[in-house]
This record gives structure tokens, C-alpha cells and sequence, in this order.
């Protein structure tokens, strides 16, 4: 159920390049235009990516760990929001019920992605976060601007 202010993801991409870095991408749908853009370091893409079935780490990661621990408290794992970006830093709360009552926790979004995709639970973004994807040809416009400009 998408809210006014934020949007429930439901793909989750990642994608490493040598000169760009690593990146997690999330999306409503794979056709959607918007998307929300995060580069993470090498620890946190392999932890996504190993929720996401992409590698298998010979040994717990370090979010396994603490699920393992908090689930034998009987904490549940209700949803995660990537609300807002201050100082270029991107904020996260996961929300877990605890003895029926919802806490929520401050997080890194790309720990929250990690562990909302082991949890299977739901991934909101901000909707003011999301970008939108620009089509080819606006890519070729901006390219033959970024040719003409003189430095």
C-alpha cells in the first residue's frame, strides 16, 4: 500500500563497477522510472547480495549474527523506511515489535536493506528521495551539452 510520502520497494538491484563503486539500487517494479541510488562499501554490498542469493559467504556476516541473536528474543521484524539525507548521508529506522510494542531503531539503509531482505519484511523509501531514470535520448542530449562546453 503506497503512502503519500513514501514508496513500498519491491526489486532490489546491485551493481558493481571499478571506476563508479558499488551500488544498490531499489525500485517500486523493474519498469518503474524512479528509483532510489545508494553507493555502499564492499562489506554492505556483500551482505545484500548474499540475502539476495547472489554470493555464499563461507561464515555468518556480521547481520546474521544479530538477527540470529534478536530473533531468539522474539523480536519480528515489521518494516524498514529510508526517510531523509542530511550532510549527504542517507538515514534508516527498522521498526520491531518487541513484547507488542513497535520500536524504532536508527540504521545505515543499506544494513536496514540487508537485514529487511533477510526478514523478508517491507522496504519504503521517501518518495522526495526517489530520482527518475533519464531516457536515451535525454542521455544523448547531455552528452553532446557536455561536449560543447568549454573549460
Amino acid at each position: 500500500m503506497e503512502s503519500n510520502e513514501f514508496a513500498e520497494i519491491k526489486e532490489v538491484f546491485v551493481k558493481t563497477d571499478r571506476t563508479q563503486g558499488n551500488m544498490v539500487i531499489l525500485k517500486r517494479s523493474e519498469e518503474d522510472s524512479y528509483y532510489f541510488l545508494m553507493f555502499v562499501g564492499d562489506a554492505e554490498i556483500t551482505a545484500i547480495a548474499k540475502e539476495k542469493g547472489l554470493v555464499e559467504p563461507k561464515r555468518p556476516l556480521t547481520h546474521d549474527i544479530y538477527l540470529t541473536m534478536l530473533k531468539r528474543t522474539g523480536a519480528v521484524f515489521e518494516k524498514i523506511e529510508i526517510s531523509e539525507m542530511r550532510d549527504n548521508t542517507f538515514y534508516a529506522k527498522i521498526y520491531v515489535r518487541i513484547n507488542d510494542e513497535v520500536v524504532d531503531f536508527d540504521a545505515r539503509p543499506s544494513d536496514a536493506v540487508a537485514l529487511a531482505l533477510h526478514e523478508k519484511c517491507p522496504i519504503w523509501v521517501s518518495k522526495k528521495l526517489l530520482r527518475v531514470e533519464l531516457t536515451p535520448e535525454e542521455v544523448q542530449e547531455f552528452e553532446m551539452i557536455v561536449k560543447t562546453v568549454k573549460f
